[in-house]
Formats: C-alpha cells, sequence, structure tokens
C-alpha cells in the first residue's frame, strides 16, 4: 500500500500520540434492549464514577468507528485479552494493526504499552511499561487536567451531546487534548467508551464516530 507523506503523518500522529480511547456486524444503529437503554440515560457523570464504565475492558467486546478526513480514521476495535486491572486492545484502521495495553485503577486509566504494529494476537498484558498516558481520570468534573508528554488534557464537559451513526449519546464527557499544533476532542459515555473523536491541526479535520459496538458482560 503506498501512503502519501502527508496521510502518513497524520496517520501516525493519531495512532502514537493519542490513547486507543475504546464490531458488531449488521446494522449500524445495535438494536435496543434493556443495557442499551440505561447507557441512554439522563444522568450525569459523578466526580465520583467508576472508571472502568467510560472505558469497559470486557473481553470480546468490540466497537467500530466510521472516519471521516482521512482515509485511516475509520478503525474498529476489540479488547483480545484481560488480566486483573489491565485489558488489552487491538485496533485494526486498514493500514495497520496495533495492540495497546490499559490499566484501570481508582483514580485514573492509563495506556502502559504500545506496539504500532501487531498483527498477530500475541498476549503483551505482562510485557515491561513502554508508556504512561493518562485517559482519564478523577474527579469527573469540569477543569480537571493533567499533563502528558504531548500536552495537556482537561474535561472541558461532563453534559455533552454526541451524535453518531449508532445513535445519540447524552452526557458524555468531553476531553480536550492540546498539544502544540493541534486540538483532540474525546467523547466518552458510561458503559460504551468512546463514542467520538475529532482531530483539528490548522484546516485539517479528522473525526472518527461510533458505528456499532458491542459490550460483552
Amino acid at each position: 500500500m503506498k501512503w502519501s507523506y502527508k496521510t502518513l503523518i497524520l496517520t501516525l500522529i493519531l495512532v502514537t500520540l493519542y490513547p486507543l480511547g475504546c464490531f458488531k456486524s449488521g446494522t449500524p444503529t445495535p438494536e435496543p434492549n434493556d443495557n442499551q437503554e440505561k447507557l441512554q440515560d439522563n444522568k450525569q457523570p459523578s466526580p465520583t464514577a467508576n472508571l472502568s464504565e467510560y472505558f469497559p475492558l470486557t473481553k470480546g467486546s468490540t466497537w467500530k468507528y466510521q472516519g471521516e478526513g482521512n482515509e485511516y480514521a475509520s478503525f474498529d476495535r476489540e479488547v483480545l485479552f484481560i488480566q486483573e486491572n489491565k485489558g488489552q486492545i487491538r485496533e485494526n484502521n486498514g493500514g495497520t494493526v496495533s495492540a495497546a495495553v490499559f490499566q484501570v485503577t481508582d483514580n485514573k486509566i492509563t495506556r502502559i504499552f504500545f506496539q504500532g504494529e501487531a498483527y498477530g494476537e500475541t498476549n503483551f498484558l505482562d510485557e515491561e511499561s513502554n508508556e504512561n498516558v493518562v485517559v482519564l481520570q478523577k474527579p469527573l468534573e469540569v477543569g480537571t487536567s493533567w499533563e502528558e508528554s504531548n500536552g495537556t488534557r482537561e474535561i472541558v464537559s461532563i453534559d455533552a451531546t454526541v451524535d453518531t451513526p449508532a445513535g445519540e449519546f447524552n452526557n458524555c464527557i468531553k476531553i480536550q487534548i492540546s498539544a502544540k499544533d493541534s486540538t483532540l476532542f474525546e467523547y466518552y459515555k458510561n458503559g460504551v467508551g468512546m463514542v467520538k473523536r475529532e482531530f483539528i491541526s490548522g484546516e485539517t479535520r479528522v473525526t472518527s464516530a461510533l458505528e456499532e459496538f458491542e459490550i460483552k458482560p
């Protein structure tokens, strides 16, 4: 596959600088059930809510995202392995397959391992940590912020409404990631995970919105 230089750079930025945040065959909008109806509740996040609700790491859970603005903005994710408070996610954007390990504690969700090319199903849960990227942390309230090597993350809303091909999600947590030459917004819904991502750099805008998902118990 031949990539243009601009496409390659943008794809590397999206894959390596920002977390893999979170596919079920069938119709784009999942059939409603008791669990799905619960996900659309109108309750705002509690500052002390369980973080795992916003980043499900149950084995076999899958997400499919519809992209705009870049040929690799569409991607799917699957939780391949879990162990205690860690989970490994595989992400496939059609150009590359990557692996990331996330660790969930009471106060934060951290990406502790990342490999940009991982085409098999190798279990990396016991690999030595090579990253320390905090995806989400408490308290879940506007103004909570933290620094990372690529910029500053801040919760800028806890009641964002997000329209996606999978439906409308209310009371989402909106995270702003501010880097030197770009801004990224990520939206997380309890019981679902990341429902949308927006990357902005100058006149470049790349979005990835949830199209289908299945959260395993």
